[in-house]
């Protein structure tokens, strides 16, 4: 699974481990970095390559606080929900609650839709959920084709206030 993390203040960054048993490869955009992690005492033993330091990781919710190679850092975990949401209004964004399959697309662009009508429907653990909108509005955009995979938070269909001007 590959995860989005900011580094301080700076880029969020796709960062990715895969464990081989006592070894892991962490996979940061695209550039792959070989390793352990094992724990020891109140701290952990940090193997980079042929480099072996002591570490102390801590987590505090989406923040975690790394202090190694004599040097501190502090990352965040980005929500893949809030980074959908991130600039629009909550209703604007039919979110993905969990990782799974399109499997019935009800609306296309353009199309006026009603608080609690079905937008698409998704298939994930063999169970199928549908997935409404939370207000009126229009439809902007499905954001994932039929049959497409898609992670938890993923954006599925996108709303737009519908214009309620007389013309």
């Amino acid at each position: 699974m590959t995860y989005e993390i900011t580094l301080g203040a700076g880029d969020a960054h796709a960062v990715g481990v895969t464990r081989h048993g006592t070894r892991a490869t962490v996979t940061i955009d695209g550039l792959a970095h070989q390793g352990s992690l094992r724990p020891l005492g109140d701290a952990y033993e940090l193997t980079l390559g042929d480099r072996t330091e002591r570490a102390w990781v801590v987590v505090d919710h989406d923040t975690i606080h790394v202090h190694a190679f004599g040097r501190g850092w502090t990352l965040q975990l980005v929500d893949p929900v809030e980074r959908a949401r991130r600039g629009v209004d909550s209703a604007d964004v039919a979110t993905a609650p969990m990782p799974g399959t399109l499997i019935t697309v009800c609306v296309e662009a353009g199309q006026a839709v009603a608080q609690g009508e079905v937008l698409v429907v998704i298939e994930s653990m063999k169970m199928q959920s549908e997935i409404v909108a939370t207000r009126d509005g229009e439809v902007a955009e499905v954001h994932v084709a039929l049959g497409e995979s898609f992670d938890r938070g993923a954006p599925l269909v996108g709303l737009v206030p519908i214009d309620t001007e007389d013309v």
